[in-house]
């Protein structure tokens, strides 16, 4: 769209609109819809499929959306309606990028409804069933709120255990473990596993007394009660909602309504269906109509999840034709992403992928898939220890994007385990190189940037539940201590304390050589802070205050100075004196604004925001309160607007102050004010992978750094695979093994998985890590030179790429402050030649003379 205004020069222009009364007005630009992609043949028999069940094997990189977006145009082109389409996938946001895609391409009124599995089955849940207690529908639970449910009927069950009240009987060998959070992590996964299988309390029951397994049927009681928990307060979990979905679907009115609702539905990412979404698919499009379901069993990696890899192995038993026949399978063999070189050795790893049930002609044209372009590169590093590596992924990286002018958003870091997120972060971030980490890759509360805003929120919400103290406004004057703060009330004018008057010291009166008595200590009266001490020193250390350390210490020596000049001759700590400080910050006035100024406008920041609490103030209003209400804002601004290191860092504390902003307001919009202790406790308690929802936008001048699990569906150009080790990389620990919910099976108990099956699943996890490389991929892992220390993983050697061992780290320095060090080492370092110092400081007075695109001195 573009826009015309009031000037006289803007009006002469052939694009301007007609001028409008008091301003802007914009003109609509004619959209021209883009026309058909070329396909080729593989892509067109797809397209070309009207009816019945078929199964698009579609490997990375060859087309598959574009197939799928093409297939719907060409049958809304030939009088579909398009409210008879329904196209399924397993993330909003894949969804959304096919609604966007599928709008382009037919445009916005003619696009079909693009959905997730649990969506589809929320809007049918709530279109057949009774809204919860309060008369509102029934709410979706997070997976943190679900975790958060089950640790606290857990710990309600311990309780009441211990007092001969429990409804659970958990085998004696586990109830030690009741309340913690393995044993919550390994119930859930009882919970999901049970429901993806149909099977309801009382099922799950007689399924474990049939094995012989108390932990499941006590499992079995918990579940009736978490789901009555669930029903009482009108919210459903994932698993829950698509179970109840499925039977939904079963019900004869509405299977019969559903047969007939649609005339052709698409499911992409088939392979990450788990069993009770292929129930639900039967309902919807089994006895033979038409279903296309594209998928490649080869990346078939969220079985922690409950995806199961033989829902697409059994796709054409499952779905069958009309006549009775197993479903046909098509395959698009072309890659249109990766280079020769690249395609070569990721098609290398997919020969130890085991790939059975499918026709065989078809798994050899998915397997030899052909390239559209040569040339390309694949490389394998060891390194002799993680800091080493860390060196050459940073160089490798900087050297990209000086040398062959690869955008920074153009290259990648994945790994296998997001512990090591952060570490690398730092590493990378400190060499120069620009990093954007995925929002939900840590949890929202361990961001740095987050937690002084959640303990500052906490110390508030918590004095105001408490009520320890009146807000601010109502503070004593300096100098008076409330009632009731000592054990005997307020001291009087001239007594240093209840010990002041007594001892025979006191008195002046000599104590006999013998009867010496220790001195009794003047002790310090109760506290009358609310704000615990070491909690005061955080908050006055963060960037909510600023204070650094010798600020602090010149405040706690003021302090102390100011209670001997009281009549208090051994004072508190400075650290208490400060916490004191902090919660009546009038006390502060007195003191020299240079060191006292930020502490007392930080207390006075905490007591508005407990008036605000007081008042009914929700979190998100007092989270805002605690942001604006200092100078941190202002700061990072600058930092960001500056760039560099230290811009990034800013950029990155930005963007979770945002994304808590963003959570605080969808959990008042979730639970309707529940307070925010409520939100604090959810949020701090919350260890798994955050909504969704909160995810940051991209910052396209960043090297993405993610798990291998999060980077499916992405590509770069450039990919690092890096901490590729054995024991890491395969990690070949059993799943859940404790309860063992992968053993509860649909005709039975189930074999656990074996060394094989996770290897596999391990091998299609670095498969799919490598396959988003574009152009260049590069593996790294660390060669210890001793024996028993880390070694590179057996997948280094699958790529049929030869590793090249790194024995020393990176010299030349390619960020300007690493450059300008060493050249200042340089033209000090007594052992240079004159020649070399001297080069070495004209170097550093040219650096000093440079500046970058805005002006500013490197």
């Amino acid at each position: 769209m573009s826009t015309s205004s009031r000037t006289s020069s803007h009006a002469a222009r052939p694009w301007a609109g007609r001028q409008s009364a008091g301003g802007y007005r914009l003109v609509r630009t004619p959209r021209t819809p883009p026309g058909p992609v070329p396909l080729d043949a593989h892509q067109r028999a797809v397209v070309e499929h009207r009816t019945g069940p078929l199964l698009v094997l579609a490997g990375p990189g060859t087309g598959k959306t574009e197939t799928l977006v093409e297939s719907v145009a060409a049958r809304v082109a030939a009088g579909a309606d398009p409210e008879r389409l329904l196209v399924l996938t397993f993330s909003r946001k894949a969804a959304v990028s096919l609604r966007d895609r599928m709008a382009l391409r037919i445009g916005p009124a003619s696009a079909p409804r693009a959905t997730t599995f649990h969506s589809y089955g929320y809007a049918l849940v709530r279109a057949h069933q009774e809204a919860g207690p309060d008369g509102t529908p029934v709410r979706l639970l997070s997976g943190p709120e679900q975790d958060l449910a089950v640790r606290e009927l857990l710990e309600g069950e311990t309780a009441l255990a211990a007092q001969g009240r429990g409804r659970v009987r958990w085998p004696g060998q586990l109830r030690a473990c009741l309340t913690t959070r393995g044993f919550a992590d390994e119930v859930r996964a009882v919970l999901a596993r049970s429901r993806e299988l149909g099977l309801d309390p009382a099922a799950l029951h007689r399924f474990a007394s049939r094995t012989g397994r108390p932990d499941w049927q006590a499992a079995a009681a918990f579940l009736a009660e978490y789901l009555d928990v669930l029903d009482l307060q009108g919210v459903i979990d994932y698993a829950e909602l698509v179970h109840r979905a499925d039977l939904l679907a079963r019900r004869p009115d509405v299977a019969k309504d559903l047969a007939q609702a649609y005339d052709a539905v698409y499911v992409d990412e088939y392979q990450d269906t788990d069993p009770a979404q292929v129930r639900l698919l039967e309902a919807l499009a089994g006895q033979g109509r038409t279903l296309l379901a594209f998928g490649d069993p080869d990346q078939s990696i969220y079985a922690f999840r409950g995806a199961d890899v033989n829902g697409i192995l059994d796709f054409p038993d499952t779905f069958r034709t009309t006549g009775g026949a197993p479903a046909p399978v098509a395959v698009l063999p072309t890659a249109r992403r990766a280079a020769r070189r690249v395609l070569d050795a990721t098609r290398a790893l997919t020969l130890r992928i085991p790939l059975t049930r499918l026709p065989a002609a078809a798994v050899r044209a998915h397997r030899d898939q052909l390239p559209t372009r040569e040339g390309g590169g694949a490389e394998v590093y060891t390194c002799p220890s993680p800091g080493a590596e860390t060196d050459h992924v940073a160089d490798l990286l900087r050297r990209a994007h000086l040398e062959d002018d690869v955008p920074w958003g153009d290259m990648a870091v994945l790994l296998r385990a997001g512990s090591r997120l952060p570490a690398l972060r730092r590493s990378l971030t400190a060499a120069g190189v620009p990093v954007d980490t995925a929002g939900d890759e840590l949890p929202l509360r361990l961001e740095p940037a987050v937690q002084p805003l959640l303990t500052a929120l906490r110390v508030t919400a918590e004095a105001e539940a408490r009520g320890e103290t009146p807000p601010a406004g109502e503070t004593p004057p300096v100098g008076e201590t409330p009632a009731g703060e000592g054990e005997s009330g307020p001291v009087p004018e001239g007594d240093s304390g209840p010990e002041a008057d007594s001892g025979p010291e006191a008195e002046g009166e000599p104590v006999p050589e013998g009867e010496i008595q220790p001195v009794p200590l003047p002790q310090p009266s109760p506290e009358p802070s609310w704000i615990a001490t070491e909690t005061a020193v955080d908050l006055l250390a963060s960037p909510l205050c600023g204070m650094d350390a010798a600020d602090l210490r010149r405040l706690g020596r003021a302090l102390r100075a100011e209670e001997r000049a009281g009549g208090n001759p051994v004072p508190p700590p400075s650290d208490v004196l400060l916490a004191r400080a902090l919660a009546e910050p009038e006390r502060l006035i007195a003191h020299d604004a240079a060191y006292a100024k930020a502490a007392r406008e930080l207390g006075l920041l905490l007591a508005r925001t407990r008036s605000l609490l007081a008042k009914g103030g929700t979190a998100e209003e007092a989270l805002w309160e605690l942001w604006n209400g200092t100078r941190w804002p202002a700061r990072l601004e600058r930092a960001s607007r500056r760039g560099g290191a230290a811009g990034r860092n800013a950029d990155r504390d930005l963007d979770a102050v945002c994304a808590l902003f963003a959570t605080a307001a969808r959990a008042e919009e979730r639970t309707g004010g529940r307070g925010a202790l409520n939100f604090l406790a959810e949020t701090e308690a919350q260890e798994i992978a955050a909504d969704t929802l909160s995810g940051r936008t991209v910052r396209p001048d960043a090297v993405r750094l993610m798990t291998a699990h999060r980077a499916k569906g992405l590509q770069w150009r450039l990919v690092v695979v890096a901490g590729v080790q054995e024991g890491v990389w395969p990690d070949l620990r059993q799943r859940g093994s404790l309860l063992e919910a992968d053993r509860i099976g649909s005709d039975g108990l189930a074999e656990p998985l074996t060394p094989g099956a996770l290897l596999a699943e391990e091998r299609r996890l670095f498969y799919v890590a490598a396959t988003r490389a574009a152009d260049r991929l590069v593996v790294t892992a660390v060669k210890a030179p001793a024996e028993d220390g880390d070694q590179p993983s057996r997948f280094l050697t699958e790529l049929g790429v030869e590793p090249r061992h790194l024995t020393v780290r990176p010299r030349r320095p390619l960020a300007v402050p690493a450059l300008v060090a060493e050249l200042r080492a340089t033209t000090v370092d007594p052992h240079a030649s004159p020649a070399l110092r001297e080069a070495a400081a004209r170097r550093l007075a040219r650096l000093a003379a440079l500046t970058d695109g805005d002006g500013r001195p490197l």
